[in-house]
């Protein structure tokens, strides 16, 4: 499949998307928290402009200092998007793209005032940046075994999620962080929040999604699972970004070796890298082994892709 723009949700190529997100020029030009009335939210709803084009609507939040908090991990939230990667096309990606970057402090300050750098070397604050989906609606569960067993698109989909969710230990349950597009039949199924998952600390924010919920799975979904070795979570999820503090402010660098495997956030003289442990990417082989053991054993049931009529 190509990466091309998919659906009333995803309107633009993956890879355009993904370029503008992690690299073009920005300014916020409007930001608002987005769900006001949930105690505590921090992330913005913000209309960006990226190299002066017209603006488009993301996710934008804040990391803590450091990077490294309770359901704020700026590297889960990539690592899950790269990791869906090596079983998902991009037509029918589970999360949306998403990217991380460094934006000037006074910038963010305008939309929240009380942001601090989140390294004292620059004058910055790293967010995590994804693609708001629009055309979806939020309800208890995104989960209906009714549904499941009647739509074939949906349960592929769904079987897609719960696969993802399943290798990085998804612990966080709230409905807003599980959507579903509008469709009637088909409907594509979303995970835009990953704070809570991989080695976070265990949490009262549900564990519905940290097990396999679905009996059955795609048969190319799982041949794709088959090919996932130690090695290429190891080259996948190792290293997930980098930049290069130039005055006080951090640039972002290509991918270079992994600078310390035992550690996620990484500090090397003028350089940063972040990425998931190595215990992290250990866990994720675990569960995957784990997976195709209970799928090979029969617990799981493997189904042919739905067929083109039904997919129209």
């Amino acid at each position: 499949m190509t990466a091309a723009a998919q659906d009333s949700n995803i309107t633009q190529p993956i890879a355009d998307l993904e370029k503008l997100l992690a690299a073009e020029p920005l300014v916020i030009t409007q930001a608002e928290i987005s769900r006001p009335k949930a105690k505590g939210d921090i992330t913005l709803k913000a209309d960006v402009s990226f190299g002066g084009a017209p603006p488009l609507r993301v996710k934008l939040r804040k990391a803590e200092p450091g990077a490294e908090a309770f359901n704020n991990v700026p590297r889960y939230d990539l690592a899950a998007y790269e990791l869906q990667k090596l079983f998902i096309d991009p037509s029918e990606y589970v999360v949306p793209p998403t990217a991380l970057r460094f934006i000037p402090r006074a910038e963010f300050a305008k939309y929240q005032s009380d942001v601090e750098r989140t390294f004292s070397s620059a004058e910055q604050v790293l967010a995590v940046l994804q693609y708001w989906l629009s055309d979806i609606t939020v309800i208890a569960d995104v989960y209906n075994p009714t549904r499941f067993a009647a739509d074939p698109l949906y349960a592929r989909h769904i079987g897609q999620l719960n696969v993802l969710t399943y290798l990085i230990a998804h612990r966080d349950s709230n409905a807003g962080n599980f959507l579903i597009g509008k469709t009637p039949t088909g409907a594509r199924v979303f995970s835009i929040d990953h704070g809570v998952a991989f080695a976070s600390e265990d949490s009262d924010r549900g564990e519905a999604w940290k097990v396999m919920r679905v009996d059955r799975l795609p048969a190319d979904t799982v041949a794709r699972l088959r090919t996932v070795t130690m090695p290429v979570l190891e080259q996948r999820l190792g290293v997930l970004a980098q930049w290069r503090l130039e005055g006080d402010r951090y640039v972002p660098v290509a991918l270079g070796p992994n600078l310390a495997p035992n550690r996620g956030v990484r500090r090397d003289g003028r350089d940063l890298q972040m990425g998931l442990t190595r215990s992290e990417i250990l866990a994720v082989n675990r569960l995957l082994t784990r997976l195709l053991q209970r799928i090979d054993a029969g617990e799981i049931a493997v189904v042919a892709a739905p067929s083109q009529e039904t997919q129209e």
